[in-house]
């Protein structure tokens, strides 16, 4: 008989109350290491011990209770830990998940009563293509209740990403479901579109881009689709309330640039904004052109009334985010000038998800109430 038949199974990740182990089979290696999100990935390997039996393994102390990413480097090729089942994506990227509960992250569980994510086509005229979003609808939402209409949240991602990121690294439909039980948050819809204009849908379906789209200004305002083709078709397909009092927009990084866009070009019909370490309002501090919200929406400073019209504005950044100057900088602006609704948070971290997480969860506590 095959003596593989005999070989135990390796268990990885192993967690405990204080400890993580992590193992990985592979006799013939030379050097195994753990790149992880809460050591900075490859900027600070963690090393792994061979065992008489070929298993490479490390105890760390457990790190603060968070949703986290991790791979091994095997004699220097970037791995996924073939014994944990859970793997995120972003963009081109594959990593396994380790979710650590307590604290924030206890919101990242699933919920006994979860709503539903339905993958949806929709057309989109703007450049002729069928595309896809994902919509969240919360617990008890009937589609045949004409009575009760639900405010709609459309939440953006950032580069490199796709109409997959919130539901899956940003753990959105796991959050929404334990505050709305929590009475936290109010039952809502909440819209994730693909943002970067040429993609049909994530790259995983293999659809090749689009090769001719509309030329935009940038890759921040470049989302008038969402306004002319999103909310139409939401509000023609779902239970939801077709005013500006129901809707609310935004975004991580480019997605929060975008979000920045479609808010303040749409004032009469989004009532809420969020923006997230936006590298188009922190741009100086990264390489970019300075930001300059007067000079893309005359009148912003100089006559605030006509867009200081919003429920809620929301800014956040990490606070080891390089951006968090400039999203500071542009708060202390509006507030200055007067407008209403501004709330500014920022937490440790950089520019990731561990901080969005944290944002998203602020944003949907404070809207449609």
């Amino acid at each position: 008989m095959n003596s593989l038949s005999f070989r135990a199974p390796v268990v990885s990740p192993q967690v405990t109350q204080d400890s993580v182990t992590f193992r990985y089979r592979a006799p013939k290696a030379r050097i195994v290491q753990v790149a992880a999100s809460w050591n900075n990935y490859n900027g600070n390997r963690i090393p792994m011990q061979q065992g008489r039996d070929g298993i490479w393994s490390v105890t760390i102390p457990a790190p603060s209770p968070e949703l986290y990413t991790y791979t091994f480097v095997v004699d220097g090729l970037s791995v996924l830990d073939p014994a944990n089942v859970f793997v995120q994506r972003d963009g081109s990227r594959y990593m396994n998940g380790l979710l650590l509960e307590g604290g924030y992250a206890s919101l990242y569980k699933e919920n006994p009563n979860p709503g539903n994510l339905e993958h949806v086509w929709y057309y989109s005229a703007e450049n002729d293509m069928m595309r896809r979003l994902f919509v969240y609808t919360p617990s008890g939402y009937d589609r045949n209740n004409k009575k009760t209409k639900y405010p709609v949240l459309y939440l953006l991602h950032g580069g490199g990403g796709d109409e997959d990121a919130w539901s899956t690294l940003g753990r959105t439909c796991q959050i929404l479901d334990n505050l709305i039980a929590q009475g936290k948050a109010e039952p809502m819809l909440v819209v994730m579109p693909n943002g970067n204009p040429s993609q049909y849908a994530a790259q995983t379906l293999m659809i090749p881009n689009k090769k001719e789209v509309k030329q935009y200004p940038s890759s921040f305002n470049n989302f008038s689709s969402l306004v002319a083709d999103i909310v139409p078709f939401i509000e023609k397909n779902y239970q939801v309330i077709p005013n500006r009092k129901g809707r609310a927009v935004a975004g991580l990084s480019m997605g929060g640039g975008q979000s920045f866009f479609i808010a303040f070009a749409n004032v009469d019909t989004f009532a809420n904004v969020g923006i997230f370490s936006s590298g188009l309002i922190g741009s100086s501090a990264i390489g970019g052109e300075p930001f300059d919200a007067e000079k893309l929406f005359p009148g912003m400073f100089s006559s605030p009334s006509k867009f200081n019209k919003f429920d809620v504005i929301y800014l956040a950044c990490g606070e080891q985010d390089g951006r968090i100057d400039g999203m500071k900088a542009y708060h202390d602006a509006l507030a200055a000038k007067g407008y209403t609704g501004l709330v500014w948070e920022q937490c440790p971290g950089g520019h990731e998800w561990r901080v969005w997480r944290r944002n998203l969860t602020s944003f949907v506590q404070l809207i449609f109430k």
